[in-house]
């Protein structure tokens, strides 16, 4: 039987996840895009993986060699001669993105939240579930993403072989654009286009396709209540500037924005609250055209009943934008131009 919890920080998130690494008996496969070894001492995912795979479990470690470049080469010399087997995605202008926590191939977690110190603090989503079937299509495509690093463990290559299950309720959406899987951009459209009363958008970084502005724009028209939650201030100034430019230009079109006063990191999707999506992936090209992203999608009531409860509290807590005369300044105006 499955089941399911939503962690809306970084800090929470952690907590759940080592637990679940704390009880591991066989196999720990952990795949994010940023890993470093500065969360100590309460998050100590190192000597924690250290010390399972001293124990003889199977420990499997993807990470992006972008993302985690700031990992470092004693922190990974050390899990290497623990038997932690880790690989790094290095590819031009395509990175893995994903953030997937699956423990002896019967609990798994799967969101935004990456581990670093910088990050504790964040507000995101993160979600952990059971149920054979949806673990087994998360290790699925763990396996997958191992092999494109070019993971060598026969027994971790051939899970990626494995029956395709039938879609359900609860389904794994996945990107990899390099092998030509792009399930992102079509779930977008398509629920979007079928939404009847609102659309809910939760992301951190807010650079949207003209496709999707657009799908917006027709479901305001047709009466459709658009909102987007976004950071007042993201953790990047250039994402600032770019997301105030969206942001300005959009609202105008009847868009709302709710703006958080502390840096939410969170990627969901909530559509007439009947269909739900929480996963990796930002609204910018990056994450629907080159990276590898996972999004969970699902109709179950209770799970739509979570996402909109905490959607409804971070929306309460934000301020709705408002037009003010720094976005009459030149550069905004330029850069409107390109929306």
């Amino acid at each position: 039987m499955s089941s399911h919890k939503f962690y809306t920080n970084s800090e929470r998130a952690w907590g759940a996840m080592l637990e679940a690494i704390r009880s591991a008996k066989l196999s720990i496969y952990l795949e994010s895009y940023i890993f470093e070894n500065d969360t100590l001492p309460q998050f100590n995912f190192f000597d924690l993986l250290i010390t399972k795979a001293k124990q003889g479990v199977r420990v499997k470690v993807v990470l992006d060699g972008f993302g985690s470049s700031g990992l470092d080469s004693m922190s990974t010399a050390s899990l290497v001669a623990a038997g932690v087997d880790i690989c790094f995605f290095n590819r031009w202008f395509r990175r893995i993105h994903r953030k997937v926590l699956i423990v002896d191939r019967e609990v798994a977690f799967l969101g935004g939240v990456n581990i670093g110190d910088k990050y504790k603090k964040w507000m995101d989503l993160q979600i952990r579930l059971t149920g054979k079937n949806i673990v087994k299509t998360l290790t699925r495509s763990f396996a997958r993403s191992y092999y494109y690093c070019g993971g060598t463990d026969q027994e971790v290559l051939s899970l990626r072989k494995g029956v395709r299950l039938k879609k359900t309720k609860l389904w794994l959406l996945e990107n990899f654009p390099w092998v030509g899987k792009f399930m992102l951009r079509p779930f977008y459209k398509e629920n979007i286009a079928l939404a009847k009363e609102r659309i809910t958008l939760v992301t951190p970084y807010f650079v949207p396709h003209h496709w999707l502005t657009k799908a917006l724009g027709r479901a305001h028209a047709r009466g459709v209540k658009v909102d987007v939650i976004v950071p007042a201030n993201t953790d990047v100034m250039f994402f600032n500037f770019v997301n105030h430019v969206f942001v300005s230009a959009l609202s105008k079109t009847g868009i709302n924005f709710y703006m958080t006063k502390d840096m939410i990191h969170a990627k969901a999707l909530l559509v007439d609250d009947k269909i739900g999506l929480v996963g990796s992936n930002n609204i910018d090209a990056m994450s629907f055209d080159l990276n590898a992203e996972a999004g969970l999608t699902f109709q179950n009531k209770q799970m739509v009943r979570d996402l909109k409860n905490i959607v409804d509290i971070w929306k309460a807590d934000a301020a709705l934008f408002r037009h003010d005369k720094r976005f009459d300044a030149l550069n905004y105006k330029i850069a409107e131009w390109f929306v």
